[in-house]
């Protein structure tokens, strides 16, 4: 109704009651104004913003991977064990998610959620729910670690402890990449509707150091001799440059679970037997010879073994105490007759077989890397070696004489490659791409024996295999030539028998030979039982892995 229509009593009342709506609009006008000036000024706090934009991103960090450790066809060594990445937003179904969890750790995973802030849950393999996002990526180590005891460990911190990790740390941070994945919330702290985490890739990617190793090789040196070795070594060369192309220590540990490994008092399984001394037997009679050939001794001569010998006053026995009867040189190698090589040491002298031993690399160290040394163990000098007694010890491999698996592949090369001793070598160089190397320069080499005599040599090791009856070393498929070896330790078990160490030591195949095989079988006795075995396998599956 008009207001000139109201009756005359109403005037006054609708008065008063425009002033009042104009009194509530003008208060209300200026509240807006207040609140509009004081969201300007908020909007203009540098402090309040920085605070909010904390509040509302969140960058968790679940990967760091170190530069790559490769073989020698840039096949990596180290990143190999696939895993599950979990990223776990505020808001998340909580109940759908914890009952995917195990047990053990659902106490964990609730706690996490009730702080409101996303998390990351690793390990774990969930069904799709909302606020959960997952990817895939890579753990440094698995649980059988392919050349553990070479490539080392990291600590907690990602800094490297031993082998290669520790030799290279500087190099391998170089290379370091982190993958980050930055959550995005709004001022509740919830997830934004659609917008899903971010994930920021840095650093650099392919990077690292390349060895020596030939992947495939490696796997069944590990595979072979964790089937047939309880404690020992095995190491495969190339014996015409010094490369180690496996290398393994038995038993193994497991970077994944240190704690049980290094507690491990009885198998020790934390130390590189490979690169350690041991009392190496009838393998040195491979330098008896060659010192006795240089020096003119008749390969025709024929010795009669009783089963025993006195050399003044002192009594050395052959492992046959029967006696092999008239042996020449190439058959008293191949049934590794004492007394022969007593004979041969004799003849030669002492000086003559501490020269020789030395020219093979005896009683030598070598750096594979920084941290990674081979140990040179003992080796008679001259000095060593004046009474007879003596000379007669060391002309079968016992007495002051001690030698790591990898020095013995050394030895090995050098009487199958023409009369080089190689220098062994773990590291070909690094990359910066993981496809191009940046090869260090190669180790020297030099002769040692005339080819001649290496040639000689390499006729009687094949003879030893190819030839003698009983021999356990021979391949199914591949031609080979070796020697084994028992040797004393003069350590005794709680019966009192003497513990002794099984090698073999051989080449594969017998003509041209591409690889030289060390096995050590630690504390179980004769060679031909324990450790030939072992390299038959060996290069059986080797030789139909890299000829399919």
């Amino acid at each position: 109704m008009h207001p000139s229509k109201l009756p005359p009593y109403m005037g006054p009342f609708t008065k008063k009651i425009h002033r009042r709506l104009l009194l509530c609009f003008s208060i209300f006008c200026l509240l807006c104004s207040l609140l509009y000036l004081r969201i300007g000024l908020l909007g203009q706090s540098s402090q309040l913003a920085q605070t909010a934009a904390r509040q509302s991103k969140y960058t968790l960090t679940p990967v760091t991977h170190r530069g790559t450790i490769y073989d020698r066809y840039f096949q990596p060594l180290v990143d190999l064990s696939a895993r599950t990445v979990n990223v776990v937003l505020p808001g998340a179904a909580n109940a759908g998610l914890l009952e995917q969890v195990p047990g053990e750790r659902r106490s964990q995973v609730a706690e996490l959620f009730e702080r409101g802030t996303p998390f990351l849950l690793e390990d774990m393999q969930l069904e799709p729910l909302p606020g959960v996002y997952s990817f895939d990526t890579t753990s440094r180590y698995l649980e059988d670690q392919p050349a553990a005891h070479l490539i080392g460990y990291l600590d907690n911190e990602g800094n490297g402890i031993s082998g290669i990790e520790k030799s290279y740390d500087d190099l391998l941070k170089s290379y370091e990449q982190k993958i980050q994945v930055v959550c995005t919330l709004d001022g509740l702290q919830q997830p934004i509707s659609g917008l899903e985490p971010e994930i920021r890739i840095t650093g650099s990617s392919g990077g690292g150091v390349v060895l020596t190793l030939d992947r495939e090789i490696q796997q069944i040196v590990e595979e072979v001799g964790s089937e047939m070795l309880d404690k020992g070594a095995i190491v495969v060369m190339d014996p015409y440059s010094g490369d180690i192309l496996a290398s393994a220590s038995f038993p193994a540990y497991s970077p994944l679970n240190l704690a049980d490994s290094v507690q491990d008092a009885e198998n020790t399984p934390m130390i590189n037997r490979a690169l350690l001394p041991y009392s190496v037997g009838s393998t040195f009679k491979i330098v008896t010879t060659a010192a006795a050939l240089e020096a003119g001794a008749d390969m025709t001569e024929i010795v009669d073994c009783t089963g025993w010998v006195d050399v003044s006053g002192q009594i050395f026995r052959c492992h046959k105490r029967s006696g092999h009867g008239p042996l020449d040189m190439l058959d008293a190698l191949k049934e590794s007759c004492n007394p022969y090589f007593i004979h041969l040491g004799l003849e030669v002298g002492g000086e003559a077989m501490a020269e020789m031993a030395a020219r093979f690399g005896f009683g030598q160290s070598v750096k594979l890397a920084e941290g990674l040394t081979m140990s040179g163990g003992s080796c008679p000098a001259a000095a060593d070696l004046i009474s007879p007694a003596a000379v007669a010890n060391l002309s079968f491999g016992q007495g002051i004489l001690s030698a790591s698996p990898v020095q013995i592949a050394r030895m090995m090369a050098a009487a199958v490659n023409g009369g080089y001793l190689v220098t062994p070598r773990l590291v070909l160089g690094e990359t910066a791409d993981g496809e191009r190397l940046q090869r260090n320069a190669g180790p020297l080499s030099k002769q040692i024996l005339s080819s001649e005599i290496a040639a000689q040599l390499q006729t009687f090791l094949i003879h030893c295999v190819m030839v003698s009856e009983g021999q356990n070393a021979l391949p199914q498929t591949v031609t080979a030539g070796g020697k084994t070896a028992t040797a004393q330790t003069g350590q005794f078990d709680e019966e009192g028998n003497e513990l002794e160490h099984g090698w073999f030591a051989g080449f594969f195949p017998a003509v041209n030979p591409e690889y030289v095989v060390v096995v050590l079988s630690e504390n179980s006795g004769f060679g031909n039982t324990t450790a030939a075995p072992v390299f038959s396998q060996l290069a059986d599956r080797i030789t139909a892995a890299k000829n399919p």
